[in-house]
């Protein structure tokens, strides 16, 4: 006996954790006499980033890093005019980057905050674990989602936004029940059914219902009892065996 966890699979997107994300805009309009830092250098918090001569004053002043980061953007170069309406420089710290997770209208009952995640980027061997921390409470009136978010660590730099991956979410556990491996589970004469041990060394496949499911495991509702030795390795074989055995008999009558 055991319970099957539910789960629902969802795909996403590395982001930016926009709460450590900056823009850098002048104080004063101006003329640009340094642009210190070019895109993908690291700032520290307190670094000038840029030099820029006022309009008014005529006079120069700094401009600083708020936070410690990466550039990720930059529109400045020296001699150009700039505008306190403009960002010149943006910077993104890293450290931690936000997992946003696409979910449909058919499992927003299902997806909330504490659920544990298994995430995997598309394209690389890149697998983690994390928490679902958040979940937009309005659905996006053009995508017609809702979006869940995992906050990951990123010290080395692993998850770069921008990369799609895949989430699964565990969404809680179902009722306990007679469970089994899935491999032992086999399509005979459009029946679903299992292999038992009937007499020492022979077997016979017994019909059941099934119910919910894991990648590894599905719960049996009718057919089995407790304690049954079914056939796992091998049931795939042992259908085939019976399969052919049917068309061979057949086979002198035309079928």
């Amino acid at each position: 006996t055991g319970m099957i966890r539910g789960y629902v699979d969802l795909a996403g997107e590395v982001g930016f954790n926009e709460d450590r994300l900056v823009h850098i805009t002048p104080r004063f309009p101006g003329i640009a006499k340094e642009a210190r830092f070019k895109v993908g250098d690291y700032v520290n918090a307190g670094d000038v980033v840029a030099v820029i001569e006022s309009n008014e004053s005529m006079t120069h002043y700094s401009l600083k890093a708020p936070i410690s980061g990466r550039v990720i953007e930059k529109h400045i170069l020296p001699g150009e005019h700039v505008s306190e309406s403009e960002s010149v420089y943006m910077l993104a710290d890293l450290s931690t980057v936000w997992v946003n997770l696409a979910v449909y209208p058919k499992d927003a009952a299902t997806v909330k905050p504490g659920q544990k995640v298994s995430i995997s980027s598309v394209g690389s061997a890149n697998v983690t674990e994390g928490t679902i921390q958040y979940v937009t409470p309005v659905m996006d009136p053009q995508t017609r989602r809702i979006t869940a978010r995992v906050v990951l660590q990123n010290g080395k730099n692993e998850w770069r936004p921008g990369t799609f991956v895949n989430a699964h979410v565990e969404t809680g556990e179902g009722q306990e029940g007679l469970v089994i491996e899935k491999s032992a589970v086999q399509i005979l004469n459009e029946k679903t059914v299992v292999f038992i041990s009937d007499e020492p060394n022979r077997f016979k496949p017994v019909e059941v219902t099934t119910g919910e499911s894991d990648s590894h495991r599905v719960q049996i509702r009718s057919g089995l009892e407790t304690g049954m030795e079914y056939v796992n390795n091998g049931a795939f074989e042992l259908k085939a065996k019976i399969v052919t055995s049917s068309l061979g008999g057949h086979a002198g009558h035309g079928h």
